[in-house]
This record gives C-alpha cells, structure tokens and sequence, in this order.
C-alpha cells in the first residue's frame, strides 16, 4: 500500500479521525472538538489518506511565526509506514511557505516511537514539563524544530 495523500482536513474524515483519536489517546477528542477545528482560522489539520482510508492525521495551531502542534496519530493498522512522518513533513513545508521560525510540541515520555519520529524529522528535545499529562499522570518531552527564516 503505498497510495498515501495528504490532504486538508474535512468532515467527512471527522468520524473516522474520532475513532483514531480514542485508539491513541487516553483524552481523545471528541467529533464536535474536531468538527470545530474546520472553522478556526489558525488551525492547520491535516489527513493520512492510504487508498482512501483515513490512516491518521495532524494538527496544528499556526499563531504569529510558531505553530503549535496539538496531536499527530497513525492508526495502529497504518503504522510503520512512514506516514507519521509524512504528516510531520506537511507541517515542515507548511513552516517553511509560511515563514514560521518554530514549530513546537510536548509529547508523553514513555512514547519513544514519537519521540524517535519527532528526532528524525529534526526536533530537538527543549525540557520537560512535569506531571503534563493525566490519565496516567506523566510528564511531557518538549520537543520544537526550529526555521532559520
């Protein structure tokens, strides 16, 4: 399966992004917190289409020159086909066209494929931030990837 798209988010992948959301996370998104997502203008949200099937997706809040990444997940039966990777590139490129200086995220800390992936895609690790998360309690790796502009 190597037909893969990234193309903007829309409502007719909402219900299966929902679904995603509760696989990956212990506080998923609801279909309305989505839904919601089509209409705010700093949202930058893109999906993983493989053959036509939503495969993940991502989100990012574009405010002045940063954008802030809020959630990036592959459904389980997608994984370890580079498509993380290629959401994060969209967002990459995105930066760039849009004269970004940063792009930032926290991540678990126990999530060391993410972590691996952020790595790759030229994120360095800034700090941490303590007890982050709930639902298990646990801290977040700071992670940006920054723009010379």
């Amino acid at each position: 399966m190597n037909n893969i798209q990234i193309v903007p988010m829309a409502a007719e992948h909402i219900s299966a992004i929902a679904s995603i959301e509760r696989e990956c996370f212990s506080a998923p998104w609801s279909e309305k917190a989505l839904a919601e997502e089509l209409d705010v203008p700093s949202a930058v949200f893109v999906t993983a289409l493989a053959d036509g099937e939503v495969a993940g997706y991502v989100g990012m809040h574009h405010l002045g020159d940063v954008g802030y990444i809020c959630n990036v997940a592959v459904s389980s039966g997608y994984r370890g086909m580079g498509i993380g990777g290629q959401l994060l590139e969209y967002l990459i490129d995105y930066a760039r066209k849009n004269s970004l200086s940063e792009i930032t995220l926290e991540v678990r800390t126990s999530n060391q494929a993410a972590r691996k992936l952020y790595e790759k895609s030229g994120f360095e690790r800034l700090g941490t931030r303590p007890n982050f998360y709930s639902n298990p309690k646990e801290n977040a790796e700071i992670y940006s990837r920054f723009f010379g502009n």
